[in-house]
């Protein structure tokens, strides 16, 4: 396994030319929780050019269970490659000019936030694992602060919290995934944090992780436990432990808030928005899994911990 960090400049978040494999993507997503005000969404927005569809991901939650989210397959528009970002139809965009801005207009949900990155957008990936080959050939991400207007349900909130993002493009073939976990997120610029838990159809299992100290990168393996529900989807949260070559750890617990529950090529993905206390730092984290080891297709009937409906609704 070979892991060398590649930074990118400005230009890598405008969109890319697509490639002549029909499984060619580009995606950008963003997770953000405010916890002074108990806020936060997951967005995605995945153009498919040779398919003629973009895979589009919105959820946003509070901790007084009010839920918006809207998950669909929705027409690729050539339109929607903007010169400075990407957008899902007409309500749905995240630019970049010169931070990251993401905008929804939606019936119950309106969003309009700023990202400012805590360190150089990098490629934290391993290579020559089936996760770079098949999944996020080219991939970036970084952690940062999130700022800006929610308005949820008819209640507006100012959002000052914590943000993680990533953009990837490349071949995505979806259905060389098992099961994964991906946990990131950050305390601010002083502790950011990311890792994979990659099962693949060939058997494969990789298991790496990064943290990033006032800018200073290191690698880790990571371990992941997962506490699941009932419905062996959603979870409440987990315990996760980096150790990094020094032989120093890191061992973080998160506490759900909420869920999204997002399907795609019959992958069934949850991202759950966490909490997290550090030395007296109170942090935020996306805890996204999926678990499939078997490969099925079914449909989900059951979700605990996960808006699973689109529109606004409210947890129980």
């Amino acid at each position: 396994m070979t892991i060398n960090p590649v930074q990118y400049g400005d230009h890598d978040e405008a969109p890319h030319d697509p490639g002549h494999d029909p499984a060619w993507q580009e995606s950008v997503f963003l997770h953000w929780y405010d916890p002074k005000v108990g806020v936060g969404g997951i967005h995605r927005i995945g153009h498919e050019p040779s398919a003629g569809i973009t895979a589009l991901w919105c959820g946003v939650v509070a901790t007084d269970g009010t839920r918006f989210r809207r998950s669909a397959s929705v027409s690729f528009r050539p339109e929607d490659r903007l010169p400075d970002g990407f957008a899902a139809g007409p309500n749905q965009r995240l630019t970049f000019d010169p931070r990251p801005r993401l905008r929804v207009q939606e019936d119950s949900c309106e969003l309009d936030l700023l990202v400012t990155d805590f360190y150089p957008r990098t490629d934290f990936f391993p290579k020559d694992t089936m996760v770079s080959d098949e999944f996020a050939a080219h991939h970036f991400e970084a952690s940062g602060r999130v700022t800006g207007t929610a308005v949820l349900g008819g209640t507006t909130y100012e959002i000052d919290g914590f943000g993680h993002r990533d953009h990837s493009w490349g071949p995505r073939r979806w259905d060389t995934l098992l099961s994964h976990r991906w946990v990131s997120g950050t305390f601010g610029p002083a502790l950011s944090f990311g890792s994979v838990v990659w099962h693949a159809v060939d058997g494969s299992l990789l298991q790496v992780g990064y943290l990033v100290r006032d800018g200073e990168v290191s690698y880790a393996d990571v371990d992941v436990v997962v506490h699941m529900e009932a419905d062996g989807l959603t979870h409440r949260g987990g315990e996760v432990t980096w150790r990094t070559a020094d032989g120093g750890s890191l061992t973080l617990h998160p506490r759900a808030v909420d869920g999204v529950l997002s399907i795609h090529r019959n992958v069934a993905v949850v991202d759950t928005l966490c909490e997290v206390e550090h030395d007296g730092m109170i942090g935020a984290c996306d805890f996204e899994i999926s678990t499939n080891p078997r490969a099925g297709g079914g449909p989900v009937l059951t979700a605990l911990r996960a808006v699973s409906e689109d529109g606004l609704t409210k947890r129980t």
